[in-house]
């Protein structure tokens, strides 16, 4: 028996030691990573008659990772290699002022994005091609819409000879469970403000609303004409008969059908494509050129000169909390954000400032202390936002007081309106499990009870406080854009638009992206082009606090990466997983847009 004990304890001893070892060895790899990705040794210079090799296979995020490495309980170590939406858009423009460079060869196989991401990348190729006379040529194994849609921009666009491309329309996809909820005994209790805030529809009905379904239908409808509109100027179609192909009952455009089309310019292998690239390029042998992520190490040679004025570019990314739930990379932490307006207004060497908005909203309380912070910046220097995916709800909140506004036309933004939910778990604990909740309090509201449902008085004072601040919604809508209120009441009501309408409606003030942003920002600070900077917020984390980062990874939303690993949730599953799983962390008056998945 001791000599068993012995055996065990032998063990469990080498274990821990071995998990220590472990751990120190994954931490010196990732302090090693970290540091050498930002060391300044690690640039790749271009060769004469390069290609850029712009490989953009998995989803286009906004801004890049902070860390080298993720660390995932449930999906192990792994690298993070793809660049974001700036990386991408850095790369086109190195490769255009490039003299190696001849061209770019575009694939996007794999590659996932919103509708304004698509556009942004689109129109840095188009841009690239008028501005230089150098090619672009696309090829991709099967295209997806979204793919395609940025491939149509090339020169010459290749799909393989058993290859596929989907051009079967879009449709939005909303995730309603209310009958679930039903069943669970679970009773969400709704106040809002506005028939078209349909973020909590899902939780009333069971059915998508018409004022609902009107919304997304109006705006699914301008993103597909600005999408056939751009396609039929690039590939000489007319839209009509793109909306024809559309509605065609040709599965995926096979290749016997897709010859017919005109989408494409030939049904061919990869090799062939090679041989092409090699041809315009003019190079011999075997193809060479530079990658994407290879290209941007070079960014400080050709954009970031330390000039003594600068444009800084605040990224707002995410959800907007009040309080900092470990969203990681995909949130915003109203401290975070502020703490780096702050700094911006106060570096003098900072004379215009472009906030990139890319959020659907959340906190009502976090969204109006960064509205705050953001007239103080404005009061000091131009402010500019700069819309990408959403800037809906809290996220036009926040976007509202600008000097000016850009947004893609595909950008969706307004939802102006204000909602709160208080869940009743009472139905399930009391009903089904035998729990009993007995409240003792001084006061008829000294507690709202997420285990009963709300008492008419209650349901009144917040409803009564949801109507407040939807209220002084409409009045910093109305402050910042120059308008009457009855203006903003006009569009508001929670109702979503695309950035082609929002121009009409006066909720922006120019078609663009980032860059055209910029060129305002530093064009209203009278920056002569050539005289300025642009510094990035927030500031890149150091390898040690990468590190650190990292080791905490490992614990943030689980509810999503359990839905992700174990579920096989789609897209629209997790958005609504997140929804729900943030409402245990949110302020009770909530300002954002339920996210759908667009296809």
């Amino acid at each position: 028996m001791k000599s068993f004990l012995k055996t065990v304890f032998a063990v469990m001893v080498g274990l821990f030691i071995t998990g220590i070892c472990s751990i120190v060895f994954v931490t010196c790899a990732m302090v090693g990573a970290a540091a050498s990705s930002q060391g300044s040794g690690s640039t790749v210079a271009t060769k004469p008659n390069d290609v850029l090799i712009l490989k953009i296979n998995g989803p286009v995020t906004e801004i890049p990772s902070s860390m080298p490495f993720s660390v995932d309980m449930l999906s192990g170590f792994s690298l993070n290699e793809d660049l974001s939406l700036r990386g991408y858009l850095n790369a086109i423009a190195i490769a255009a002022q490039d003299p190696n460079i001849m061209g770019i060869y575009l694939n996007t196989d794999g590659m996932t994005a919103a509708p304004a991401s698509y556009e942004a990348l689109r129109n840095a190729l188009t841009d690239f091609r008028e501005t230089t006379g150098k090619w672009v040529i696309a090829y991709n194994d099967n295209f997806s819409l979204g793919q395609y849609f940025v491939a149509s921009a090339a020169n010459e666009l290749y799909v393989n000879t058993i290859g596929a491309v989907t051009f079967d329309g879009m449709s939005s996809t909303l995730l309603y469970p209310k009958r679930l909820l039903d069943k669970l005994d679970i009773e969400m209790q709704v106040f809002r403000v506005g028939n078209f805030k349909s973020a909590v529809e899902p939780y009333m009905i069971e059915h998508i609303s018409d004022a609902n379904r009107l919304q997304t239908e109006t705006y699914l409808r301008n993103i597909w004409s600005q999408m056939t509109a751009d396609i039929a100027a690039s590939r000489n179609i007319p839209v009509e008969r793109l909306d024809s192909l559309a509605n065609e009952a040709v599965s995926y455009m096979q290749p016997v059908e897709l010859g017919k089309t005109g989408l494409v310019d030939g049904q061919v292998y990869k090799s062939d494509v090679e041989k092409r690239l090699m041809e315009c390029a003019g190079q011999d042998d075997e193809l060479h050129g530079i990658t994407a992520k290879d290209l941007v190490t070079n960014y400080e040679t050709y954009f970031a000169q330390d000039l003594p004025n600068k444009v800084a570019v605040i990224y707002a990314v995410g959800e907007i909390a009040s309080e900092n739930t470990s969203h990681g990379e995909d949130g915003i932490y109203y401290d975070d954000l502020i703490k780096d307006i702050r700094d911006v207004t106060d570096d003098d060497e900072v004379q215009a400032v472009v906030l990139r908005v890319n959020s659907p909203g959340g906190s009502g309380f976090a969204s109006e202390q960064i509205w705050k912070a953001l007239c103080d910046l404005k009061a000091k220097k131009p402010l500019v936002v700069s819309m990408g995916d959403y800037a809906a709800s809290g996220g036009y909140y926040i976007s509202c007081m600008a000097n000016y506004i850009f947004a893609e036309p595909t950008t969706l933004t307004g939802s102006i309106g204000v909602f709160g939910v208080v869940p009743n778990f009472g139905g399930l604990a009391t009903g089904r499990l035998g729990v009993n909740f007995e409240e003792v309090k001084t006061h008829q509201f000294s507690q709202i009870n997420t285990m009963r449902s709300m008492l008419p008085a209650e349901k009144q004072k917040l409803q009564h406080g949801v109507e407040s601040f939807y209220g002084l919604f409409v009045t910093r809508c109305a402050e910042g854009r120059n308008v009457d209120q009855s203006n903003i009441l006009n569009v508001g009501g929670g109702r979503v638009w695309t950035g082609s309408d929002a121009i009409r409606l006066g909720l922006v003030d120019e078609l663009g992206g980032i860059k055209q942003a910029v060129a305002k920002a530093a064009d209203m600070a009278l920056l002569a082009e050539g005289s300025y900077s642009c510094v990035n917020y927030p500031m890149p984390l150091s390898p040690m606090e990468q590190v650190l980062e990292m080791m905490g990874e490992g614990e943030k939303d689980l509810t999503l990466r359990i839905a992700d690993h174990v579920l096989g949730s789609t897209p629209a599953d997790r958005s609504t997983i997140r929804f729900i799983n943030n409402l245990q962390h949110a302020d009770h008056i909530q300002a954002r847009m339920l996210e759908g998945v667009i296809y």
